[in-house]
This record gives structure tokens, C-alpha cells and sequence, in this order.
């Protein structure tokens, strides 16, 4: 006789043990200022699961934990402390984090500095509010309370007397999208730079690449790549730089294109693509190391502190750049029936081409 148990005992539940198996991977890398790896920084998570790791002698880390929302908190004697926060939103996600500056103890408090331009036009945008939260990537929450100021109308703005450590800079104008970026204060921090794309019609997206001055690489020339749905053909068509027809672009038809509307070539620099209505088919995105295509060792794609933003029907995606030795970083790939996916490779490409 097989005895039953009883209605109050919970049966077994698969759905449950299958949301408990569920996990991601968080990966990061910890450095000086001065871009030279920092070894054995504790790093504890918190949030979802509670755990820790330490970085390796390249200062990398990589821990496996389950869905949800993370602070990291990062730690090491002589070092000032900071945190990042991450989310791992999908089975078998991998979350690149954006690589962490520790600070000495000794850092001195300064001003914060730089310049707000249009992601498209490059011009000057006054009128927009600064304000900062303490911590790496950190989009929500309170701001810290007196350390804010609005852009000039050249667009340039300065935050003053801000404590030694990592922080948040939100900036924020009606008709915008609103733009973070990180900087770590330690003296007076200038030349903090961040462009801000117009809020976007739906279909339409953009891509803006940056990397910033305070990069241990100078005069560092880094290149957008696409590859799109070709409308001439059942391939796909190559859009960078390297296109000219007075403005490097793909025309589908009467305002329907794929535009590289900005193009840098040093530090702080930004590279913007828009597409102004996505088609069926799909696109790859990619970032080049153009100063240092011939160098197949090179690993100043990876110390240049490159993120790529991407913004689709009131969504906002960051992707940053690897750790690791390549001068071509396949960052994404995107379809309109699977959205962005995530690509994450470094390789080596010496043919900008």
C-alpha cells in the first residue's frame, strides 16, 4: 500500500527547483589609476545571493550566482572602498561590468568637470542638471545631497568639492535621454565628458560609443562597425568610416537610413550610429582599435575604458569592453524578433576593412 502525503505537506515542486538552478555570471577587473592590474581586492556581493571573490594577479574576477539585482563592493587595505551595482536578468547570462579604478587612501577631495554635447551634432548642450550618486553605475536611488549644477551654454558644468571615491554622474534635460557615466575623484577630475541622445521615435535606434580621457591610453582611435540587412542584395552591408558619400551612410529609402552621424579619433572621444527604422534581418556592432591594428598583442582596446550605449524603444543597454588582449570587440548582435544579444569577443583585426 503506497501511503499518500498528507494535504498539508508541499509536494515537491519542479518550477521552484528550476527557478533555484537558475544563475549568471558577473565579470570585472580591477585596476590603478594608472592602468596596472590590482591583485587580491576583495570583492563582496550583495543583494540577491550573498558571496565573495578576490581578483586574480590580472586583476580580473568572475563569480557565478543567481538571478537578480547585486552591489559589489570592492575593498583592499590602503585603497579607498567603492561599489558597483549589476544585474544578471537571464539563465547563463554573462554581465560584464564596467572595470573599476581603486583609489588610494590618500586621494584628496576636488571638482568634477567637463562638457555635455548632442550624441548626434556634437554641439553644445546648456541647461542640463548634474547631480551624483556615490558608487559605480548606481541609476537610482537618492543623489547626494548639494553636489549638482546645471550646463553652461556651452555646455560645460562643475561639480564642486566632491569627497575622494567612485561615483554616478546623471545627467538629465527634458527631450533627452538621460546619461550616466562614471568618475573617480581623486584632486580635481576635469575633462569628464558625456554626450546625450534626443529622446527616439519607435524603431529607431542609436548606438553611441565612447571612451574617456582619464584612459591610461593616449590618443587612443577607436572605430564603430556595423553590419546591416544589405536591401540590394540577401547579404549585408558594411557601414564605417571607410564609406563616403559625403556622409557615411546606407540609404533604404526616403528617410529610412543608416547613418554614422559622429566620428572621433582621440580621447575623450564618442562615435554615434543611428538607424532610423530597424529591419527585418540582422545587424552586428563592433568596435575597432584603428591606432593599433597591427599589433596583435595590443591591449589598449581593453585598458581604454570603451562603453557602448544603445538605445531601442525606451530601452537602454550598455555594453563594456573586455579585458582582454584584441584590437576588434564584436560587442552585439540584434534582430527584431530577438532583440539585442549579447556577442562579448576580442580578436585580433589588423584590416579596418
Amino acid at each position: 500500500m503506497i501511503r499518500r502525503p498528507p494535504r498539508s505537506t508541499p509536494l515537491y515542486s519542479s518550477a521552484a527547483s528550476d527557478v533555484y538552478k537558475r544563475q549568471g555570471t558577473i565579470n570585472g577587473t580591477v585596476k590603478l589609476s594608472n592602468g596596472n592590474a590590482l591583485s587580491d581586492v576583495l570583492v563582496s556581493f550583495s543583494g540577491a545571493n550573498v558571496d565573495s571573490t578576490t581578483t586574480d594577479n590580472s586583476g580580473n574576477f568572475s563569480k557565478s550566482l543567481g538571478l537578480g539585482s547585486y552591489t559589489l563592493t570592492y575593498t583592499k587595505s590602503g585603497y579607498l572602498s567603492t561599489t558597483q551595482s549589476a544585474a544578471i536578468a537571464t539563465d547563463n547570462q554573462t554581465v560584464v561590468v564596467a572595470t573599476v579604478t581603486l583609489l588610494a587612501s590618500s586621494c584628496s577631495s576636488g571638482n568634477i568637470s567637463g562638457t555635455i554635447k548632442d550624441a548626434v551634432s556634437g554641439n553644445a548642450i546648456g541647461g542640463a542638471s548634474i547631480s551624483i550618486r556615490s558608487g559605480a553605475n548606481v541609476t537610482s536611488g537618492s543623489t547626494i545631497s548639494g553636489k549638482t549644477d546645471t550646463t553652461a551654454v556651452d555646455g560645460t558644468y562643475t561639480v564642486s568639492s566632491v569627497d575622494a571615491g567612485g561615483y554616478t554622474v546623471e545627467v538629465s534635460k527634458s527631450g533627452y535621454i538621460t546619461t550616466y557615466f562614471n568618475a573617480n575623484v581623486c584632486g580635481d577630475l576635469t575633462n569628464q565628458d558625456a554626450s546625450m541622445s534626443e529622446e527616439l521615435s519607435s524603431g529607431t535606434m542609436r548606438i553611441v560609443l565612447s571612451w574617456p580621457t582619464t584612459s591610461p591610453v593616449t590618443g587612443e582611435d577607436l572605430d564603430s562597425h556595423i553590419l546591416i540587412p544589405d536591401n540590394a542584395s540577401t547579404g549585408t552591408f558594411h557601414l564605417y568610416y571607410g564609406v563616403s558619400q559625403g556622409k557615411d551612410y546606407y540609404i533604404y529609402g526616403v528617410d529610412d537610413n543608416v547613418t554614422l552621424d559622429r566620428d572621433a579619433d582621440s580621447a575623450p572621444g564618442t562615435e554615434t550610429i543611428t538607424i532610423t527604422q530597424v529591419r527585418i534581418g540582422t545587424y552586428s556592432y563592433s568596435v575597432h582599435d584603428w591606432e593599433n591594428k597591427s599589433n596583435s598583442s595590443s591591449t589598449n582596446l581593453a585598458q581604454s575604458g570603451a562603453s557602448v550605449t544603445v538605445y531601442y524603444n525606451n530601452t537602454t543597454t550598455t555594453y563594456n569592453v573586455l579585458n582582454s588582449a584584441g584590437t576588434l570587440w564584436r560587442v552585439f548582435t540584434f534582430t527584431t524578433s530577438g532583440g539585442l544579444t549579447e556577442t562579448n569577443t576580442m580578436t585580433h583585426q589588423p584590416s579596418p576593412d
